[in-house]
C-alpha cells in the first residue's frame, strides 16, 4: 500500500475543491428541519440532523424501536446519536426548532452504501488531478500521458490532449480562456484550448541537473503561469534523506511563451499555489519528505507557507509551521483562513490571512486521520470542511468553527474501500453544491466516485 503512496507523494499534493449551498433532501423542504437515520455499510447507525434543525443546546428525545433516549442539541442546532448496536429499524425524535416550535419527526432512512457510486466515471491510468469549469471536467492521467475532457451533463468524453511518452501530466489549471497542464515527467508546461483540449503552446523547464524538478500545482492569471518546483537534487535510498535544492517558483509569460523569471523561496519542496484574495498567492513548501525502510514518509525540515504579492511581485510574508510535512492548501475566504494539510501525519494547520499568524499549529493541530495519514485534499461546503485521507481511503467531515471531526454531513468517515487490500486512493475532492454531491478522484482505482448527500 505504501509503495503506491510513495509514488504519489513524489508527484502529487492535492488541493482545490468547491463550495455551494447546503443540498436539499428529497422532500424539497430544505436541509433545515430534516432528520436522518444513517446506516453505514459496516452496520453502524446514526441519528443525524444538520445545523439549524433545533434550538441551540435544547433537549432532544428519541425513540428507537421502542427504547427512549434523551440528549442535547449542539450550539449550532445540529444533533447526533450513535447506536451502540446495529439493527435499529425505526427512529422518531422530538425536539424544539429555532423558532420555539415543538417537532415530532420520524427520521428518514439514509443508506450510505446506496448513495455511494464507486465507478461514477472511469478514468485513464493513474489520474492525478481533476478540475471542473464551465460544464466540463478535466482529468490528467499520469500513466496514460493524456488529458481527458468530459461534458459534466452526462460525462461523455468530448476532447483531450495526448502528450509524449513519459510526460506524466500531473496538475491542471483551467480558466475560461486557456488551460495549463504541468507534466513532471518531461518538465513541460502545456497550454491548451479549454473547449476541446487542442495544444496551443508549450514551455520546457530546464532541470539543471536535478534528479526531479517536480512541477507542482500551478496557478495562472492573464499575464503569467506560476509553477512551484520541488527541486530534488538526489533521491535517497529507503531509510536515507532525499537531498533537495532550495524551492522555487518558475514564472512563465503567457504572451512570450518563455520562462521569464524565478521566485526563490525560503524552504524546500514547493508543491502547491493557491490564490488568497485578489492580489496574493500562497505557496506551500512541504519540507524534506523522505522514506524509511518500510516506505513510510518522514520529514526533517520545516513546512513553510510564503505569500507572494501580484502587486509588488515579491514575497511579503513567510510562515513556518514546523516540521509537519504540510503540502495541500485550501483558502477559506469566509473565515479568513488558509488551511494546510499534512502529507504524513493526518493533521491540518490554520493560518489567519489577515495577520498571517498561526491559529492552529504544531501544538494544537487540526486532527483528522490516524497515524501516518496523507491528507491529499480538502473541500468546503456551507456547513463543513471535508478532508480526504489517501491511505485510509476515507473522507472526513469537520466542524468549521472548531474543526472537530464527525459532524454533518458525515458523523463517521465515508469509507471508499470495497475489498480488503484494495486501495482506492482519494486524490482530489470536488463538492457540487447545486447537485448536493461530492465527486472524488481516486488515483489508484482509476475512477471518479460520487457520494450524494441527504
Amino acid at each position: 500500500m505504501w509503495i503506491a503512496v510513495t509514488a504519489l507523494l513524489l508527484v502529487s499534493c492535492g488541493g482545490g475543491g468547491g463550495g455551494g449551498p447546503t443540498p436539499e433532501p428529497p422532500n424539497g423542504n430544505g436541509a433545515t428541519g430534516a432528520v436522518w437515520f444513517y446506516t453505514y455499510p459496516t452496520g453502524e447507525q446514526w441519528l443525524v440532523a444538520p445545523p439549524g434543525t433545533a434550538r441551540a443546546a435544547s433537549g432532544v428525545t428519541m425513540a428507537a424501536d421502542g427504547d427512549v433516549y434523551t440528549f442535547n442539541a449542539r450550539d449550532d442546532g445540529s444533533f447526533y446519536y450513535t447506536f451502540a448496536e446495529g439493527g435499529v429499524l425505526t427512529v422518531s425524535v422530538n425536539y424544539t426548532d429555532p423558532g420555539g416550535n415543538t417537532k415530532n419527526v420520524t427520521a428518514t432512512p439514509f443508506s450510505i452504501e446506496q448513495h455511494l457510486t464507486h465507478d461514477f466515471v472511469l478514468t485513464g491510468m493513474a489520474p492525478n488531478d481533476v478540475e471542473f469549469l464551465g460544464g466540463r471536467c478535466y482529468i490528467a492521467n499520469s500513466m496514460d500521458n493524456d488529458l481527458s475532457i468530459y461534458d459534466t451533463a452526462d460525462f461523455t468524453k468530448i476532447g483531450g490532449l495526448t502528450f509524449p511518452e513519459w510526460s506524466s501530466p500531473s496538475y491542471i489549471f483551467v480558466s475560461e480562456d486557456v488551460g495549463f497542464v504541468a507534466c513532471n515527467g518531461n518538465n513541460t508546461i502545456y497550454a491548451f484550448d479549454p473547449a476541446y483540449g487542442s495544444e496551443l503552446w508549450s514551455v520546457q523547464l530546464e532541470s539543471g541537473g536535478l534528479a526531479f524538478l517536480g512541477p507542482g500545482r500551478l496557478w495562472a492569471n492573464e499575464d503569467y503561469v506560476f509553477v512551484p518546483l520541488a527541486n530534488i537534487y538526489e533521491f535517497g535510498q529507503a531509510g536515507e534523506e532525499t537531498q533537495y535544492n532550495p524551492a522555487q517558483v518558475a514564472v512563465i509569460g503567457i504572451d512570450s511563451h518563455l520562462m521569464e523569471f524565478t521566485i526563490t523561496l525560503s524552504g524546500e519542496n514547493a508543491v502547491e499555489i493557491v490564490q488568497v484574495g485578489e492580489y496574493l498567492l500562497a505557496i506551500s513548501q512541504a519540507g524534506n519528505v523522505s522514506f524509511d525502510e518500510d516506505y513510510n514518509p518522514f520529514v526533517t525540515t520545516p513546512s513553510i507557507v510564503e505569500v507572494y504579492s501580484l502587486d509588488t511581485m515579491r514575497i511579503e510574508e513567510s510562515v513556518s509551521l514546523g516540521v509537519v510535512g504540510a503540502g495541500t492548501l485550501l483558502y477559506d475566504e469566509e473565515r479568513g483562513r488558509l488551511l494546510a494539510g499534512s502529507l504524513v501525519n493526518g493533521r491540518a494547520y490554520a493560518i489567519n490571512t489577515e495577520s498571517w499568524l498561526i491559529e492552529r499549529g504544531l501544538t494544537n493541530p487540526i486532527r483528522i486521520g490516524t497515524g501516518k495519514t496523507f491528507i491529499s485534499d480538502m473541500a468546503l461546503t456551507d456547513d463543513a470542511l471535508l478532508a480526504a485521507s489517501f491511505n485510509e481511503d476515507a473522507i472526513f467531515a469537520l466542524d468549521l468553527a472548531d474543526y472537530a471531526v464527525g459532524v454533518w454531513p458525515l458523523p463517521a468517515p465515508l469509507s471508499l474501500q470495497q475489498e480488503t487490500l484494495f486501495l482506492a486512493g482519494p486524490q482530489e475532492l470536488y463538492y457540487d453544491g447545486a447537485a448536493g454531491a461530492l465527486l472524488i478522484l481516486e488515483g489508484v482505482a482509476n475512477r471518479i466516485a460520487r457520494f450524494d448527500f441527504p
